[in-house]
């Protein structure tokens, strides 16, 4: 193998400008969700503003993790290359597009294509979405704070996607119908009373996005550097593999391949199930408003959760794998009771599927932040536009083939609440099975101690150990 020289910078300092990058890039991730999450939580208002189906709004939603795939390579190189003031720029700039098109027509037939178009858009920034957060917390933050920074942008996405759920359903009415004739055989025809007042409240919501997708690109134009001038660790300074060596050390490790199908299945089923909790529980009699409620609830349960586990992982460094399976353990109870109360094999009762559904999501999106610092641990030094990359693609494989199952000609899908149960019960025994590394954390104990920072042959050697 060729063997590569990797820089080691001399200076170690952290900025107080970190904390406005993770502010904007954390308002970024939750716009972005909210975006993606539009219609999920509105699905029985456009369906009748629009004259869509169930399958018509899958349809959409679907647009958006293609766009995810197609960008993908773009994407990665994007981070990795031209780094994150480019790529955030970029982010910027298709998030007014996209929201701009969605907004653009009240005309039913133009608004499908637009609003199709702007969801692809959208969908491609979910690449940079996915894999920014890791890499912002390792230039900006030191060990000590980095599991947090990384837990409060992964979760400020869920966070947008918890606000969708609750905001949108609040923003446009629910369908109101009235009887209004009487015709033979005892027949009523029906009629929606609100169409004008659903497709203004429609309207007002995707204006406001438009808005704050302005707002957001004027202020990363003001600043969003790539990085600060001095690395704020002794590995944030360091240079990565090649494409070439970064790849073959990915599938000759098979416990790398290994963690990163099991985080993919996990966020994509969890992210696809927040979607569409109003037509997976609509046959037992659940508004748009109440699914909202459940979604909105599970994500903030699970923002504040994370943020806590996080911060203890920060101070209690090298505790990923038993606070990991711990969460489990809870999320596989309760996402069991889910089902089991969905599915009405236990006597239904809308309290017990509230605290279990807000349960096991909530603690299965707290458990993704860490996910994210078990990869990157593993994955060091491979470059992580590419790492995160292959962990989205995962991801939206399995999204997909979520919302795949949903094209199933049947008119009750609350046996899809299923795969929460399975997906967490597989991320346990995953967990379980393989050993957990700390290769990034161990070179910056090391540096930070003083011992290896004064070794001329330290750069060499740490990445000798972690090439192994």
């Amino acid at each position: 193998m060729t063997e590569e020289k990797h820089l080691l910078e001399p200076t170690i300092k952290t900025y107080p400008s970190r904390w406005w990058i993770l502010l904007l890039t954390s308002l970024h991730l939750a716009h972005q969700n909210i975006g993606l999450n539009t219609w999920g939580p509105i699905t029985q208002s456009v369906k009748t503003v629009y004259g869509w189906q169930d399958t018509t709004v899958v349809f959409i939603l679907n647009m958006g993790r293609a766009g995810s795939i197609l960008y993908m390579c773009v994407g990665s190189l994007t981070l990795d290359k031209a780094g994150l003031r480019v790529t955030m720029l970029i982010f910027s700039v298709t998030m007014l597009l996209s929201n701009g098109l969605r907004s653009f027509s009240r005309d039913k037939d133009v608004a499908l294509i637009l609003v199709t178009i702007g969801e692809f858009l959208n969908g491609c920034n979910g690449v940079i979405s996915f894999a920014a957060p890791p890499i912002v917390a390792e230039k900006w933050f030191p060990p000590g704070e980095r599991i947090t920074a990384t837990a409060v942008m992964v979760l400020a996405a869920y966070v947008g996607d918890g606000v969708a759920s609750i905001v949108g359903p609040k923003a446009v009415e629910n369908p109101e119908l009235q009887n209004i004739s009487a015709l033979h055989n005892s027949t009523w025809t029906m009629e929606v009373t609100n169409g004008d007042e659903m497709l203004d409240g429609l309207m007002y919501y995707l204006y406001v996005q438009c808005g704050l997708s302005l707002a957001l690109l004027i202020a990363t134009v003001a600043y969003y550097p790539d990085k600060p001038s001095a690395a704020p660790s002794t590995t944030a300074g360091m240079s990565r593999l090649t494409y070439k060596e970064a790849f073959k050390k990915i599938f000759t490790n098979k416990h790398l391949v290994s963690l990163v199908l099991v985080f993919g299945v996990m966020v994509g089923t969890y992210t696809s199930w927040v979607q569409v909790i109003d037509i997976i529980y609509d046959p037992i009699g659940f508004s748009q408003l109440n699914a909202g409620w459940i979604g909105f609830s599970t994500v903030m349960a699970g923002s504040a959760l994370g943020f806590i586990v996080a911060r203890f992982s920060d101070i209690f460094m090298k505790r990923l794998k038993p606070v990991l399976l711990s969460m489990f353990i809870l999320v596989i109870s309760t996402s069991l009771w889910t089902s089991l109360i969905a599915g009405e094999f236990l006597p239904y009762s809308a309290w017990q599927l509230y605290v279990s559904a807000i349960v096991s999501g909530g603690v299965l999106n707290a458990s993704f932040p860490l996910w994210y610092e078990v990869i990157c641990e593993a994955s060091f030094p491979i470059p992580g536009g590419i790492i995160n990359a292959m962990s989205d693609f995962v991801f939206l494989v399995f999204a997909n083939g979520f919302f795949a199952l949903m094209y199933i000609p049947v008119s009750d899908h609350r046996w899809l609440t299923w795969t929460m149960f399975v997906c967490s019960l597989t991320g346990f025994l995953t967990l379980l099975l393989l050993p957990v590394s700390y290769i990034r954390t161990d070179i910056d104990t090391e540096a930070k101690e003083g011992d290896a920072c004064h070794n001329n042959g330290f750069d060499s050697m740490e990445m000798d150990i972690a090439l192994r």
